[in-house]
């Protein structure tokens, strides 16, 4: 089905499903860049065990997460506070040695050169299309506060709820909401293992990523030949209630917080703009001067 989403881009959705590629492909749906077939060979799902996620912001909204000490839904046509799974240097080894060893007799895997730091899906890059300002909490500890504050001290459920296709994306969506929330009962249950795109366990989040770069190089003779393809990513979408906040100390706030740059390619809207990390860097230096700010405490 398509809808145009609030920031008005159309986009094509699947409720209930974490669909793969090849799952998307035997759908009857138009696509520029899905059904390229000139792509040169990329490792495919390769399994990824994320323990961190991530929320970016602008200027607005960074100082208005510090004069409400937390984090609330600003839209009033989505209930959804939204955090992206953030892979870490160390995850990204970690997913390249599970797949060689699936692939090569051990011995050979130390003769192996790098890859997957080859590849440039936006998943794994530092900069973000939404703002210089991310906050960055392990799975673990944003649940725990989640389940202290608004699921009156019980575990979050977690379920799939959509695979969303865009123009060169594909978003994997996992709603967290209370026990008492029914509206996504119909949403089948987030696998803790198994075969499907991703699960949550033990406190990480594992993710068989399909395409980790939205460009290809396919090399013939002495051309290249850049090829455009679809990338993919997961996030997850905290249910919030109108007036709900998920409150956190501005110690724990400023502790999770780093300033990064802004991709080419960005989605921020007005009257945000983007900004140098100079300029990121100085905002942040005088909203610690002006609400006296002297540093974080163990």
């Amino acid at each position: 089905m398509k809808r145009i989403n609030v920031r008005g881009f159309e986009e094509t959705y699947f409720d209930g499903q974490h669909l793969t590629l090849s799952d998307l492909k035997k759908e009857k749906i138009e696509h520029k860049y899905l059904f390229n077939s000139n792509i040169a060979a990329y490792p495919e799902s390769v399994e990824f065990h994320g323990e961190k996620v991530s929320h970016v912001t602008g200027r607005c909204g960074l100082e208005g997460i510090f004069k409400d000490l937390g984090f609330r839904q600003t839209s009033d046509t989505s209930h959804f506070l939204w955090w992206e799974l953030s892979i870490t240097t160390d995850e990204i080894c970690s997913a390249e040695q599970r797949f060689l060893t699936s692939l090569l007799p051990r011995t050979h895997i130390g003769n192996q050169l790098p890859f997957l730091e080859y590849f440039t899906s936006k998943a794994f890059q530092k900069e973000s299309p939404y703002g210089n300002f991310r906050f960055t909490f392990s799975i673990r500890e944003l649940l725990f506060h989640y389940a202290d504050q608004l699921c009156h001290g019980k575990s979050p459920v977690l379920r799939v709820y959509e695979t969303v296709l865009y123009q060169q994306e594909i978003l994997y969506t996992i709603v967290v909401h209370p026990l008492n929330i029914h509206c996504y009962d119909d949403y089948p249950r987030l696998p803790s293992f198994g075969d499907g795109v991703c699960g949550y366990a033990d406190g990480s989040i594992w993710w068989r990523c399909q395409s980790p770069s939205e460009t290809y190089i396919h090399r013939l003779n002495v051309n290249w030949n850049k090829q455009f393809y679809v990338w993919d990513h997961v996030c997850l979408a905290l249910h919030m209630e109108p007036g709900w906040m998920l409150h956190v100390d501005q110690d724990r706030l400023f502790k999770r917080l780093n300033v990064c740059e802004v991709s080419q390619r960005h989605l921020i809207k007005p009257p945000e703009t983007p900004l140098s990390l100079n300029e990121a860097d100085n905002i942040l230096t005088n909203l610690k001067a002006g609400i006296g700010y002297a540093g974080v405490r163990d």
